[in-house]
């Protein structure tokens, strides 16, 4: 079997904003630093087959200025390794990818900059110019050609975009390019971005994908609010059923579409933020475990050393002497 013989690579259009720095750069791969609210966003693309790149993503940021240029017929087949990525396809609709999801979508110039909304992502995503491969893509291993047609037509329905519990045989393989990120060769990367194509290809409707909701904008931006309502009122002892009526949502709703963006039930949610702000306040202060207890807005402080030690792995004043 001979890979890519004689082929010679033509890059896919670059989809993202001009204004990405690039850092580095060859005929077979480009590394950008992104545009984010931090320096720590990352993008390093290989150029693996004409119109086809393999680009792994690193952010440790809330958002990113990544916004696609207007060209039609690109297509992304995204995997999460770590984080969640939210972003915004057509028709208003958001939905999440989370750790061992994949996403099959057309991008679009109306999509919205990606947020992470707990603060990172880490993944890797095949970007297909369909323009550069057409919609059968073949002549890259004898015998062997993806139908990239049916593949749209098998996950893009709709909203253009499946965000899908990754099957354990495709996941492996994403799991092996994520894991050999800088240190293998080319054609190593070539066979596997191969292999989960295949892989994809063999996926059947029928199969019942486990696909993740789409939310409305309006439901974001409410279950958003919510969040920074509970970081900034780490003493409240509101039910849910409160919160879901002062926001105007079910409480089915409520907490689905907060589990969605943050990746945890609300209580889950506010029971590690607590602790975690409780972690500061055992550091930086002199204030007494039962305080800091009721800062957090817990009662009893026994209760509160029971969370904490559920959490964080050691007492409270375990973890503050360890700190002093």
């Amino acid at each position: 079997m001979r890979l890519m013989e004689n082929a010679e690579i033509v890059k896919t259009r670059c989809f993202l904003e001009p204004k990405q720095k690039v850092m580095e750069e060859n005929e077979n791969e480009t590394k950008y630093q992104m545009q984010c609210d931090t320096p720590n966003g990352f993008m390093h693309c290989y150029h693996l087959f004409p119109g086809i790149d393999l680009a792994y993503s690193t952010f440790e940021a809330s958002s990113c200025r990544m916004r696609n240029r207007a060209m039609p017929n690109i297509l992304e087949i995204a995997y999460c390794r770590a984080g969640r990525f939210e972003c915004e396809y057509k028709h208003g609709f958001i939905t999440y990818l989370g750790e061992g999801d994949f996403a099959v979508s057309l991008l679009s110039p109306e999509r919205e900059p990606p947020e992470f909304p707990i603060g990172y992502y880490d993944g890797v995503a095949f970007i297909i110019d369909l323009d550069i491969t057409g919609l059968i893509f073949e002549n890259i291993v004898e015998d062997v050609s993806i139908n990239l047609k049916e593949l749209i037509d098998k996950f893009c329905v709709g909203h253009c975009c499946s965000v899908i519990r990754t099957p354990p045989n495709l996941r492996h393989v994403f799991q092996e390019i994520c894991e050999v990120r800088d240190t293998v060769p080319m054609g190593y990367l070539r066979l596997k971005v191969l292999e989960s194509l295949f892989l994809l290809s063999q996926m059947l409707p029928q199969e019942n994908f486990e696909t993740a909701a789409y939310y409305s904008a309006n439901q974001i931006k409410k279950v958003k609010a919510l969040k920074c309502e509970l970081a900034n009122q780490l003493d409240s002892r509101e039910t849910l059923k409160s919160m879901a009526d002062r926001y105007g949502m079910s409480l089915t709703a409520l907490k689905d579409c907060f589990k969605a963006v943050y990746g945890k039930p609300i209580h889950a949610f506010q029971r590690e933020y607590k602790m975690q702000a409780a972690t500061k306040l055992l550091v930086t202060t002199k204030m007494s475990i039962a305080e800091i207890a009721g800062m957090v807005g817990y009662e009893n402080p026994n209760k509160f050393s029971t969370a904490f030690k559920e959490i964080i792995g050691r007492s409270p004043s375990e973890y503050r002497k360890s700190r002093n």
